[in-house]
């Protein structure tokens, strides 16, 4: 895909200077405007499992005496 991507390889760069930069960058970051969305649906459907079973999960621990 060299020279045929859809984002701009020099706005890339300027981005990821900005993160590192910061005093605390993210953890994760998506690049790209194509790539935003599905993540954040992923993101969504991720907590929407841990809600549905939360009591479930939250029962795990050892019962103290």
């Amino acid at each position: 895909m060299n020279g045929k991507q859809g984002g701009d390889p020099a706005k890339l760069a300027d981005a990821l200077i900005k993160l590192v930069s910061q005093d605390e960058p993210p953890l994760r970051w998506v690049a790209g405007p194509d790539a935003v969305q599905p993540v954040g649906n992923k993101g969504r459907d991720v907590i929407a499992q841990a809600d549905a079973y939360r009591d479930l999960s939250s029962s795990l621990a050892h019962d103290h005496d």
